[in-house]
């Protein structure tokens, strides 16, 4: 038999065993997540253990090795299926004990974050309400305690994530690879230097716009919390790690007050000719206690079932939110369905981030938000540059520590962290604080390693397929069937950088991101 052969039925054997196990455990993820449930903790380990050690086999691995590097299979499907295979296998090329030890610490680590609440002068809040009372709240030694507050899951979760750490390193570096954090880039098909290049770009670029826009913000948070701009700390800002807009949302707030927020993004959506109703109906949308307060999408079978987990409040936050996993939803509902399942997936984060980004966008842009409410507001726009240029700050702050933290996990971390948010976010450090594990409490530093870069490398994306199709297009049905045939019908039979050119004709790059966010022809503003 050819090696076209031999592997073709290598998949058709080896597939239906990693399909039906990662439905098994994406199943066990969801019970995880909406309940925090130590048996789902359990359930999801042995599942993701199971799953992990399909792809261990030493001589699979050699195997596929071998047929790729004879470069003797020309169905572009196949060679495509042998690439995604290969990488899957080589990171899973480590003793089994080891696997199922990062998948039981994964799974524990989940169930804390799903349950840990902080708690202020013995009562606890929610993410949520955290965000409530930092929005409202005038007296900055008040302030300072919700935001102190903000930071108790760090020194609970520290220990679990530093374990994971180790772990997760000592697996790189028995595969060939200095650290975790670059063997994650290389598997991802991401050049390390050119994702340094053009965050170097991007940041060195946007600095006159992202200064002149912190200084009015602290002009402005000084005014509002009656204290001078040298005692401004990360409590001053609404979001306890300074990575949205401070701007008071009333206004926009305002405009979902009574607006049934899932409901108002189906019909959106159904303006692309996509409907979401099957999605929202298996989705789990309220917040309650013991369920995890981080949102997200997932695709159970890499089919139909496709579920959000979101903890829905009457805000445009939160309308960002949905509108944001929605756009992820539609991506996997969009996926060319006769395509292998091995395939049937985006080829990289960064793409479907684009989407979910794009589509977030819309919560803070005027013509966006007429699209979806029948109404808007004036403010809606200049919010959405001032999100654009912190969310970016925030993304080098988060890209920059994962990259060190990796590196060396016993270095002084919250130093690190305090170092990093003033260079980037150009937020003065509090004092005293270097005991602490303030780093910690971010959940995907733990739980969604060496991810983060893939929300600015999306950002720079969506501002490249508006670019090429115009800003406001999105909710049309000339949208949907761009997206459909460009970004979503595709899958995984190519690589995210060659899917970036066949949908907007160039590399990716900052620039279009750039025109839209960072120029100084506007000027940013901001008012408390």
């Amino acid at each position: 038999m050819s090696s076209e052969t031999l592997f073709e039925n290598f998949i058709n054997e080896f597939i239906p065993k990693v399909s039906h196990t990662s439905k098994q455990l994406n199943k066990a993820l969801w019970l995880l997540e909406t309940t925090g449930s130590l048996d789902a903790a359990d359930l999801k380990a042995d599942f993701d253990t199971e799953l992990r050690l399909l792809f261990s086999d030493a001589s699979l691995y050699q195997k596929l090795v071998a047929w790729e590097t004879e470069k003797k299979i020309a169905d572009p499907l196949l060679k495509r299926s042998l690439n995604v295979l290969v990488r899957a296998f080589k990171q899973n090329q480590v003793p089994p004990e080891l696997i199922s030890e990062i998948a039981q610490g994964e799974a524990s680590l989940a169930m804390s974050y799903a349950v840990f609440r902080p708690q202020i002068e013995g009562v606890s809040y929610s993410e949520n309400e955290i965000r409530d009372l930092l929005k409202r709240e005038k007296s900055p030694q008040r302030r300072k305690s919700i935001w102190e507050a903000s930071k108790q899951g760090g020194e609970v979760l520290a220990p679990q994530i530093l374990s994971l750490v180790h772990l997760r390193n000592r697996v790189a570096r028995s595969l060939g690879y200095s650290d975790f954090f670059q063997m994650q880039l290389a598997l991802q098909e991401v050049d390390e230097a050119w994702l340094l290049s053009v965050f170097d770009k991007l940041s060195t670029q946007s600095d006159a716009a992202y200064n002149a826009l912190v200084e009015s913000i602290e002009i402005a948070q000084s005014r509002s919390f009656g204290v001078g701009r040298l005692e401004l700390g990360p409590w001053s800002w609404s979001d306890p790690f300074g990575q949205e807009d401070p701007l008071p949302m009333e206004s926009l707030d305002s405009l979902v007050a009574d607006v049934n927020i899932a409901e108002v993004c189906k019909k959106a959506y159904a303006k692309m000719g996509i409907d979401v109703g099957a999605m929202i109906a298996k989705s789990d949308m309220e917040e309650r206690l013991g369920k995890s307060q981080h949102a997200f999408c997932i695709n159970v079978d890499r089919g139909i079932d496709i579920r959000m987990l979101n903890n829905v409040k009457n805000s445009v936050k939160w309308l960002e939110i949905v509108l944001h996993e929605m756009g992820h939803g539609i991506y996997e509902m969009g996926l060319n369905p006769s395509l292998p399942w091995l395939l049937r997936e985006p080829p990289h984060m960064i793409t479907t981030e684009a989407m979910a980004l794009l589509a977030g966008r819309q919560a803070y842009r005027s013509d966006g938000l007429q699209q979806i409410l029948g109404k808007s507001c004036s403010e809606a726009d200049g919010s959405l540059r001032r999100r654009q240029l912190i969310f970016s700050r925030w993304v080098l702050v988060m890209h920059h520590f994962e990259r060190e933290l990796y590196r060396d996990p016993s270095q002084p971390l919250n130093l690190l962290w305090w170092r990093l948010v003033e260079r980037y976010q150009k937020i003065r450090a509090p004092k005293h604080r270097e005991a602490k594990a303030d780093w910690a409490a971010k959940y995907h530093i733990g739980l969604a390693p060496v991810y983060y870069f893939s929300y600015l490398l999306g950002e720079m994306l969506a501002s490249s397929l508006q670019e090429t199709c115009g800003a406001s297009f999105l909710f049309s049905n000339k949208a949907g069937e761009f997206l459909q045939e460009k970004l979503f019908f595709p899958g995984n039979r190519m690589s995210w950088g060659d899917l970036v050119m066949e949908a907007t004709g160039k590399p990716l790059s900052p620039d279009a991101w750039l025109q839209e966010f960072a120029s100084l022809c506007n000027p940013v503003s901001v008012s408390l």
